[in-house]
C-alpha cells in the first residue's frame, strides 16, 4: 500500500535549521522516510528512533549524533504527516 508522505516543520524547527549548518533540511527529510519505512513497513532501515511515554505516546524522537528531532505522526489511510516539532541538541531538545 503507497502512503503519501508530508512533512511540516514547525517555526522551532525552521528556526533551528536557518542558525545551524550541522544538518540540513534534506538529511532531516531522509532520516523521516528511514523512519517511516522501518514503522509502518517493517523495512530494515538504520535510524535510532524512541517513542516518546506517558502523555506524549504520539510524538517520537529520531536521533543523528548530538542531533534530537522531535516529530508528531498523523496517520490516515493514505497520507502520513510527519510534524517535526523541534530540532536541537542533546542537552537542550528536552526543557
Amino acid at each position: 500500500m503507497n502512503r503519501e508522505i508530508k512533512i511540516t516543520y514547525l517555526k522551532k524547527a525552521t528556526k533551528f535549521l536557518n542558525k545551524n549548518s550541522i544538518i540540513t533540511e534534506d538529511d532531516i527529510d531522509s532520516l523521516i522516510i528511514k523512519f517511516i519505512k522501518k514503522y509502518f513497513y517493517n523495512i530494515d532501515e538504520n535510524i535510532d528512533y524512541k517513542q516518546m511515554k506517558g502523555n506524549l505516546k504520539d510524538i517520537f524522537r529520531i536521533r543523528k549524533g548530538d542531533i534530537r528531532i522531535i516529530l508528531k505522526i498523523v496517520d490516515n489511510q493514505i497520507i502520513v504527516e510527519a510534524i517535526v516539532q523541534d530540532i536541537g541538541f542533546r542537552g537542550d531538545i528536552y526543557k
